[in-house]
């Protein structure tokens, strides 16, 4: 009767995991991706004016797929898909984390990232980039949920008044967990995560600190 009743809990189980699974079979949309700021970070007063370009999507996927769910019973495959483009979000992502840190931001026009194409006005410091890899995958079996989670960008900082380039860099993050059943605020989240970290690491970088200052 015990065994009975634990097979039944089991089937219980996998039930409740894979119903998020097979409910479904179209785009699932991320609704919630965000910046999220480091722990203890504060706001400074900065002197420079900061305009972001639209970021380009270099990835080689359709522009609003940021990643996909599957399962170990199932060979559906589901989009993940945010409103907009990839390289929206991207862009708005960026221009949150600098008014996180006290930066007045404008919107510039679309920027070739070369010196010569250097055209903004009343800013300081132009930014702009391209997406190498943004992609969260999540893979469902029985008692558990694996979910990957990637950042690549390449970001280009200018000074504008010198019109010169400031500095090129490559910025990276990854994260991977694990799960007892799927959670879609999770996914976000771990997306979130990925994206603001590799943001993070150009604050880190001392040449663009210090144009920044």
């Amino acid at each position: 009767m015990k065994r009975i009743t634990f097979i039944l809990s089991l089937s219980a189980l996998a039930i409740i995991i894979f119903s998020g699974c097979v409910t479904q079979k179209g785009p699932q949309l991320m609704g919630d991706v965000r910046y999220l700021s480091p722990e203890g970070m504060v706001a400074a007063t900065p002197k420079v004016v900061v305009g972001v370009s639209p970021f380009k999507d270099g990835r080689g996927k359709p522009a609003s797929v940021l990643g996909v769910k599957k399962s170990t019973a199932s060979s559906i495959e589901i989009d993940l898909v945010v409103q907009g483009t990839g390289a929206d979000m991207v862009t708005a992502l960026f221009k949150d984390a600098l008014k996180a840190r006290g930066f007045s931001v404008k919107d510039v026009a679309a920027w070739d990232m070369t010196a010569e194409g250097i055209k903004a006005e009343g800013v300081d410091v132009l930014i702009s980039g391209e997406i190498k890899s943004l992609w969260v995958e999540t893979v469902t079996s029985i008692l558990s949920v694996d979910l990957k989670a990637e950042a690549q960008l390449r970001v280009v900082v200018a000074d504008v008044p010198g019109k010169k380039i400031l500095r090129a860099t490559t910025v990276n993050s990854g994260l991977e967990r694990k799960n007892i059943a799927f959670s879609f605020e999770y996914v976000q989240q771990t997306l979130s995560e990925a994206l603001s970290a590799a943001i993070n690491q150009v604050f880190d970088d001392e040449e663009i600190k210090k144009k920044l200052q």
